[in-house]
């Protein structure tokens, strides 16, 4: 039996704004592993589908559990959506997601593999048929349908060499190939074992999580650190960090100090490798310069063998945004850019701001692209120092940091990377449009948009929502973190653990524990002991708007905005029986204020059930002035239309 998938249709749906029946049926594969879809009841289910060139997410609705709980549905199952619509989600540093609403399908088949689309050179997959226009043995030991195992591991081998051949040729041209020597071993240790015999099981990155421990992926080594060391009071070591990459995306692996030597010489810049047994951990965003909200640690058990097909693994991946979309970023957001190097200041040295004598090295550049924004970027250590090109190149560059500084600024991370001059088409079309027009431009810079506090309240209104927008956009139900507004009024605040005890020691807020003994409150982080604890407010909200309501997750600056009190005065209040009144004042007075709530919604796993957290960054007293002029814009928009 053959398939042919929609291709195109999920590319199609992504251009419709609003609401969109099926019209007519859609085949499609899930790719995905099948989970829980909230914390909803009736319970549904949610995966990711793909047409063979484009990926949506698929809410199952409840008339389809039963064949999600009896495996019929399942991973790589190709399905015939007859009944259901389509939304589309608009995502922080990402296209916008289709996400299908499914209500009525057929099962075709479950095969053994992803179908790709031939067409877009990424590789194919044959399952348990053929499917149709994607079965050519591009993939991992794929052999033609019909062949017998033997047969197509001689066919594997014998296409062996012309591939490599040509892999070669392609590394020798590419721009990411040619910084391979830079980053390889300097000295003799054993390198990775070829993997020998059938190709595993693979699992895409974008499916590690903490809870599936049995996987194997297959990963290209796209970026590479240094071995590190460090000294603190209570422990030293050493680290080096590399970063994988397939086709579903990226992922940050770290290995630490008993396992460096052995594994810093294996993994090799550029190379495809099988990699398993290693332990899946939620992300340290400081350290990193991908998009992911997990990394891996490599242990003694971790197993990485060279793979020898290394075709349909891209070789490198970015998430390019134009410049004006900054504003749209909370601080210390990971982006990607790509854009002309306007400027290249002088090398200059500072003294950081925890002191000392070390000395910090910093080159300033200034950055321009098409959508007419210029800002400030800023190279640390040696990447400013190794930063030479000739005038105004287009350089790639991965990993910057946005920064707030004079509206929106940019900082390359220590894992951060950069090329000049990429051979990448989007690379030769900015360099064609610059040379055209560009040059003679006058651009727009984020403070002469009334600076940091002006930026801020535009972006916020910018993505204002609705409760109602947040369920149906399922913000926070994605792979990263969703930043939005809410404006909405407090009814009512969970008064029972209202804040916890905390470190007084600056910047560490960690959770003290009182010895009954002596008296003193004991943190395990800095090992030290104080009379007493400062509290910190950790407390919910009950949120109310015009479309429904929401639990929002308050801590300690935003406790104290709405309640007017410090957390230590509330213990007090609390632990005093006279104070009682003071305290129950304090919480009605807060109670059925409207303000505005700037919002990270997160998907996070609580006894092996997903749901999707709601925290507040920042809240701020609705300003009745500037709202109505909003909602005059607004009226004033439909009336045009």
């Amino acid at each position: 039996m053959s398939f042919e998938l929609s291709a195109g249709e999920i590319a199609r749906l992504n251009t419709i704004d609003g609401n969109c029946p099926i019209s007519q049926p859609l085949v499609l594969q899930v790719i995905s592993n099948i989970q829980p879809f909230g914390n909803q009841t009736p319970l549904r289910y949610r995966c990711m589908v793909s047409d063979g060139e484009s990926t949506a997410i698929a809410v199952l609705s409840n008339t389809m559990i039963p064949l999600v709980d009896e495996n019929k549905i399942m991973r790589y199952t190709v399905l015939r959506i007859k009944k259901g619509n389509s939304t589309k989600k608009e995502r922080p540093n990402e296209p916008p997601m289709v996400f299908l609403i499914v209500m009525d399908a057929d099962i075709l088949e479950t095969l053994s593999e992803r179908i790709q689309s031939q067409g877009k050179g990424i590789g194919t997959a044959a399952g348990a048929g053929s499917s149709a226009g994607a079965c050519a043995s591009a993939g991992a030991g794929a052999g033609a349908p019909g062949q017998s195992f033997h047969q197509q591991q001689q066919h594997y081998q014998q296409q062996q060499p012309q591939q490599q051949h040509f892999q070669q040729q392609q590394q020798q041209q590419s721009s990411f190939m040619s910084r391979m020597e830079d980053t390889k071993p300097s000295f003799g240790a054993s390198m990775a074992p070829i993997h020998t015999g059938a190709p595993p099981t693979v699992h895409p990155i974008v499916d590690l999580n903490p809870y599936h421990s049995k996987w194997t992926i297959r990963a290209r080594v796209s970026q590479k650190s240094a071995i590190k060391s460090w000294n603190k009071p209570n422990s030293s070591g050493r680290l080096f960090s590399v970063n994988l990459l397939d086709e579903s995306g990226e992922i940050r692996a770290t290995t630490f100090t008993n396992q460096v030597d052995r594994f810093y010489p294996m993994l090799e810049m550029g190379k495809v490798y099988y990699v398993s047994n290693a332990q899946v951990k939620m992300a340290r965003q400081q350290f990193s310069n991908v998009n992911n909200q997990y990394e891996l640690t490599f242990d003694d058990s971790t197993v990485i063998e060279l793979c020898q097909e290394q075709a349909g693994v891209p070789q490198e991946h970015f998430d390019f945004i134009p410049l004006a979309s900054l504003s749209k970023f909370e601080k210390n957001h990971v982006v990607d850019v790509l854009a002309v190097v306007k400027s290249v200041g002088d090398l200059n040295e500072i003294t950081p701001k925890s002191g000392g004598d070390k000395k910090m090295i910093k080159r300033d550049l200034v950055l321009v692209d098409k959508s007419g924004f210029q800002v400030r970027a800023t190279l640390w250590g040696d990447d400013a120092q190794s930063f030479s090109a000739g005038s105004e190149p287009v350089v790639a560059f991965k990993g910057f940091r946005v920064g707030d500084f004079g509206g929106r600024s940019l900082s390359l991370a220590s894992m951060g990377s950069y090329t000049v001059n990429p051979d990448i088409p989007e690379a030769h079309q900015l360099r064609g449009w610059y040379d055209a027009s560009g040059r003679s431009l006058g651009y727009q810079s984020f403070g002469s948009m009334g600076g940091s506090s002006g930026d801020m309240s535009e972006r916020n209104d910018a993505q204002l929502k609705t409760m109602a927008q947040v369920r149906v956009e399922n913000l926070g139900g994605g792979a990263n973190a969703d930043y939005f507004t809410l404006k909405g009024t407090i009814v009512y605040i969970r008064t029972n653990n209202l804040s916890y005890p905390a470190c007084p020691s600056e910047g560490c807020n960690r959770k003290v524990v009182e010895d009954s003994s002596t008296g003193q409150w004991g943190c395990e982080k800095c090992a030290r002991s104080y009379p007493a604890p400062e509290y910190r407010y950790i407390f919910s909200i009950n949120v109310s708007d015009e479309t429904g309501q929401a639990w929002l997750q308050c801590f300690s600056e935003v406790g104290q905005l709405i309640l007017g009190q410090s957390a230590n005065t509330m213990k007090q209040y609390e632990a005093d029986p006279a104070s009682s009144s003071q305290f129950k004042k304090v919480i009605d007075d807060a109670t059925f204020k409207e303000y505005k709530f700037r919002c990270k919604a997160r998907t996070e796993q609580f006894n092996e059930t997903s749901r999707v957290r709601i925290s507040v960054v920042s809240a701020y007293p609705v300003d009745y002035v500037s709202e109505t002029k909003r909602l005059s814009k607004l009226i004033d928009s439909f009336s045009q239309q």
